[in-house]
């Protein structure tokens, strides 16, 4: 569970989704359905959630009020789960759209196709999930990429720089 109306589910096919209660609806039976928000390829067998975190985060400083669920998976990955104010989720979506257009994935592999959640019923893209890890790398960028990809995002290398930085402060 991630609030009191999103709840987080994994699956045997490697995929990560969330789901909401559907609590404005109208009829008994629409309120008992869970309304699919979002999904995502994760490429790893989860078998825990947890909430809590890997750090110690201080009271005070934005980051520190943003809840997180704690994974781990079969194969000893652990990983964090965030749920980011929709400002910053907008803002680190249209970075992570940006990067993918600098960064080449393993085996020239497109990150879009690699994160799409897939099961025996059905392909869709990945929705409300960001990869933390693919937007972390931006720090890994040369000066001059990174000054592309601000160029793009209409920001300063060094408030990109600082926004990914509070993000690596979640775990």
């Amino acid at each position: 569970m991630l609030d009191d109306e999103i709840y987080i589910g994994a699956e045997n096919n490697y995929n990560l989704f969330t789901v909401r209660k559907n609590s404005d609806a109208a009829t008994d039976d629409e309120r008992a359905r869970l309304e699919v928000v979002g999904e995502y390829h994760l490429g790893e067998f989860v078998n825990r959630f947890r909430h809590g975190s890997l750090v110690m985060r201080l009271p005070d400083s934005e980051i520190g009020q943003i809840p997180t669920v704690i994974f781990g998976t079969i194969n000893g990955v652990i990983g964090i789960i965030a749920s980011l104010p929709h400002d910053q989720y907008v803002f680190l979506e249209k970075l992570q759209s940006t990067l993918v257009k600098f960064i080449k994935g393993v085996g020239n592999l497109s990150h879009e196709q690699w994160r799409s959640f897939h099961n025996d019923k059905k392909t869709a893209e990945a929705r409300s999930f960001l990869d933390g890890d693919l937007i972390e790398s931006f720090l890994d960028l040369s000066r001059n990429k990174m000054e592309e990809v601000a160029k793009v995002m209409n920001v300063s290398v060094e408030e990109l720089s600082k926004r990914v930085e509070e993000l690596t402060r979640l775990h």
